[in-house]
């Protein structure tokens, strides 16, 4: 078994478990807030009109997509000026998990209290997201990120299904079907995040500064400043500003698959039963997809790796186009097995292509300015969540075939743009520190441990 563990001979062990704990803490946000429970607690219970609940739902979330868009560039810079990116992970961390225990607190047309507590909870664990992502440099050397990223995006997704478990466990034994009896699983999901966060609190440090930051700005202003000669000087990191244009097509399709998976289902026929399942398939499949990234990306190469996952996907999506239209002329006849396969690989894709891609970004990214610029792939992907905009049109509008034409496009369009990506030349260029006015930052403590 010992030949079978993917972390087997890396250093930093303790390490990169430690980092691991927060990937497995936030799940229960990613889960129970995001995906299952709080938006139809938020449009049954809070809003309760069906006349304007979906659109101040939509509302709510994009306000905090917004924000995340504006505060994820600067707090990265700030994190990297100050060295302050585990102050930073920890405390967006503990942040978000009591506003997710206050949510518990909601109750029936409480909407600017709901709206109050949800819009900085998922600020903050949208920015923590950030924050976690770019410690992958300082835990592992640049041919292990695709190995590190996967291992601990599967981990993730394993925690991800103990929860759907739970969750699926506790509204069938407490008879907890009904969203108005749902505030105990917010503060679940709260205290769960809070409680992974530890680890992550007491063992994972961050690379000391290799010079002090400089002196004669303000918190704000200095990061402010630091990322304006960031971007003056964005050129030389062309082969990263390609990846995170590419990123953002392809994470609109990403995120096209998160936020409509389940209408989808239901457009195609699908029993409440049945959502649950096509969830966990879901699910279950992005833990079997990481293993992609985690066995074979570092040798395989990040943008191969890349263009092979956006491959499968577009082969899928094309697949589910078809079936769509079959379906739409002879529901009845058509059978749902092919829905399963689909349902499959795309969890398969969000597992794997989600790490790659994290994975790639690491690659490209200069360690000295990780905070900074894993803030500015947070913010591309934030970008993408607002982007399914046309494709939610084009289904009101045109039907759900048409729309999953413009899913395949915006999938097609993101392979295109990876064909421009020189990793070599890239990882060159962030190996070298890039900018020498940025100090390299340094070692991290000797490492203690070296796995089992």
């Amino acid at each position: 078994m010992k030949n079978c563990y993917p972390l087997k001979g890396l250093a930093r062990q303790g390490q990169i478990w430690s980092w691991i704990s927060y990937d497995v803490a936030n799940q229960s946000f990613t889960l129970i807030i995001n995906t299952l429970l709080f938006p139809v607690f938020f449009t049954h219970v809070v809003v309760a009109n069906k006349d304007i609940d979906d659109t101040l739902w939509a509302v709510t979330y994009t306000a905090s997509m917004l924000l995340t868009v504006a505060f994820s560039p600067i707090a990265g810079a700030i994190a990297d000026e100050r060295a302050w990116k585990k102050p930073m992970l920890i405390g967006t961390g503990l942040a978000c998990g009591v506003l997710t225990c206050m949510l518990g607190l909601i109750a029936p047309g409480q909407l600017w209290l709901a709206m109050l507590l949800y819009i900085p909870a998922n600020l903050l664990f949208s920015v923590g997201e950030n924050f976690l992502a770019s410690f992958l440099p300082d835990l592992a050397q640049r041919e292990q990120f695709g190995r590190v990223s996967g291992f601990s995006w599967g981990v993730a997704y394993a925690a991800a299904l103990v929860l759907l478990i739970i969750t699926a466990a506790a509204m069938s034994l407490l008879h907890l079907k009904d969203a108005d009896h749902w505030r105990g699983f917010f503060v679940f999901a709260g205290l769960w995040f809070i409680a992974f966060t530890i680890p992550t609190i007491f063992i994972l440090h961050e690379r000391p500064r290799a010079a002090p930051a400089r002196s004669g700005s303000g918190l704000i202003k200095s990061g402010f400043v630091r990322l304006g000669r960031t971007l003056k000087s964005i050129r030389q990191f062309r082969d990263l500003v390609v990846l995170l244009a590419a990123s953002l097509l392809y994470g609109t399709g990403m995120s096209v698959v998160v936020f409509f998976a389940s209408i989808l289902a239901r457009d195609f026929g699908f029993t409440d039963v049945d959502l649950v399942l096509f969830i966990a398939v879901i699910t279950v499949s992005g833990i079997i997809g990481t293993l992609v990234p985690t066995l074979i990306q570092d040798r395989l190469g990040h943008k191969n790796t890349t263009l092979l996952l956006l491959g499968v996907w577009i082969l899928t999506a094309s697949s589910l186009t078809v079936y769509a239209y079959i379906f739409q002329t002879a529901p009845a006849s058509t059978p749902a097995w092919p829905l399963w396969v689909s349902g499959n690989l795309l969890g398969f894709g969000l597992g794997s292509l989600g790490s790659a891609n994290r994975a790639f970004v690491g690659f490209l990214t200069p360690a000295s300015r990780s905070g900074e610029f894993f803030g500015l792939w947070g913010m591309v992907f934030k970008l993408a969540a607002v982007c399914t905009i046309p494709f939610a049109i084009v289904k009101d509008q045109l039907g759900t075939a048409a729309s999953l034409v413009v899913l395949t496009l915006f999938l097609i369009a993101g392979f295109i743009v990876t064909l421009f990506i020189n990793e070599k030349r890239g990882g060159q260029i962030a190996e070298g520190g890039g900018d020498a006015s940025y100090p390299v930052p340094g070692p991290l403590p000797a490492p203690a441990e070296s796995g089992p």
